[in-house]
């Protein structure tokens, strides 16, 4: 029963610690990027 329990507990750290380097991965790339100033969509522009 004290497997299940530690094994639960590693699942649960290593979920929480994956999920905050996504997220800071994310983020970060996210911060970086520039806004587009051009229209998205340039009809009759040929």
């Amino acid at each position: 029963m004290i497997k299940v329990i530690a094994a639960c507990v590693i699942g649960v750290a290593l979920a929480g610690g994956s999920a905050m380097v996504v997220t800071n991965i994310a983020t970060e790339s996210t911060a970086t990027a520039e806004p587009v100033n051009e229209t998205l969509y340039n009809y009759g522009d040929r």
